[in-house]
């Protein structure tokens, strides 16, 4: 009955391009993670992310959300390609160069689950990405998708923290299964032994510990997160980041020979379009449009602009400034209707008059 059942959503997964990883009852999350978590939480770490707060409830126990779930099937993507991002620079973090991976990983799983319902394994189910109120880490190493890695992102062995979690919440009880129990399932390395890769590679110092992130001093975070002005003793340490950050993925010592998959996600018209420069024409209107179907537009067209005024005062600042993009600046800097941008455009500007450590 367990391998019965196993192959046959294995297979309906295969058909939609998904790989079932695993699958795990509906349950609590264990009382330790939990404490962490609140622990992290009273301490402000969650800065301007308040949807944590108000998930709290139900990411401790995903039948406080679901009550009429009884088994979640775990899958991931991959998503490793070459680093890419705006003409002439601005550093865009893989898994947003191209397509939503919001809309193209949760349509998967809602073709998955029509398909499980038309064959009587499922009658309701909830497909899930990492913008459902769920931990879904906890729910991946759980299911033995990966370990936890010092950077705390979960690392898959073969494909190292280049992969993105989706879950397919269900009302059926599944029988538990996991990759790693299978024939040809993957020997499961379970820690990062003596590597601090991530840890010192980071240029804002966001680690505070091994498996402990301050998110406020992320790039990630900060491009995207972050509603308000960005820290000014952080911005000379941002680089050319404009969306994201994968410094820790990139030097981590899982994953450095796996394939590229940009053949999946494509590459949005938007970043080949525009340079950083460019954005500062645009209208709301005009962001929203171009950039259609791009995880971009979760930072806003302000966002990406302080961002973009971050990145080009650290170009200023080694004297790579093209004057297209000192024209924008100073635009910018005295009449952009948002002092925000004003104000981080004026401090792109001074930067060729700081000298460089």
């Amino acid at each position: 009955m367990k391998q019965a059942t196993h192959n046959r959503i294995s297979e309906l997964a295969q058909e939609v391009g998904l790989e079932l990883h695993g699958i795990v009852p509906a349950a609590a999350i264990d009382e330790q993670t939990q404490r962490r978590l609140d622990d992290w939480l009273a301490h402000g770490k969650a800065g301007e992310m308040t949807y944590l707060e108000r998930g709290r409830l139900v990411m401790g126990d995903v039948r406080e959300w679901k009550p009429w779930v009884k088994s979640i099937a775990l899958f991931s993507l991959p998503y490793y390609r070459s680093q890419g991002g705006f003409r002439d620079g601005g550093i865009v973090a893989r898994y947003a160069l191209g397509r939503d991976y919001h809309n193209l990983f949760g349509k998967k799983l809602e073709r998955l689950g029509k398909r499980l319902r038309r064959e009587g394994l499922a009658q309701q189910f909830r497909a899930a990405t990492d913008a459902a109120p769920l931990l879904e880490r906890e729910w991946a190493i759980r299911g033995q998708l990966g370990f936890r890695g010092k950077s705390t992102l979960v690392i898959d062995p073969k494909r190292g923290p280049w992969v993105l979690l989706g879950e397919l919440l269900v009302d059926a009880e599944w029988p538990e299964w996991m990759a790693s129990e299978s024939e040809s399932g993957r020997a499961l390395t379970t820690n990062c032994g003596t590597c601090t890769a991530c840890i010192d590679a980071c240029p804002t110092d966001a680690f505070d510990a091994p498996y402990s992130l301050e998110p406020r001093k992320c790039i990630s975070y900060l491009t995207i997160e972050q509603k308000g002005g960005i820290p000014e003793n952080l911005r000379g340490m941002m680089g050319d980041h404009v969306f994201g950050c994968e410094i820790c993925l990139d030097v981590c010592p899982f994953g450095t020979n796996e394939s590229d998959h940009s053949s999946i996600w494509g590459t949005h018209e938007g970043l080949t379009r525009f340079s950083l420069a460019e954005l500062f024409a645009l209208s709301q209107d005009d962001f929203m449009q171009a950039f259609l179907g791009s995880p971009l537009r979760r930072a806003g067209l302000d966002g990406l602009l302080r961002n973009a005024c971050v990145a080009l005062g650290n170009k200023n600042r080694v004297g790579n400034l093209l004057p297209n993009e000192r024209d924008a600046l100073l635009e910018a800097s005295q009449n952009h209707p948002k002092t925000m941008i004003r104000e981080h455009a004026s401090w792109a500007l001074r930067q060729n008059e700081t000298p460089s450590h």
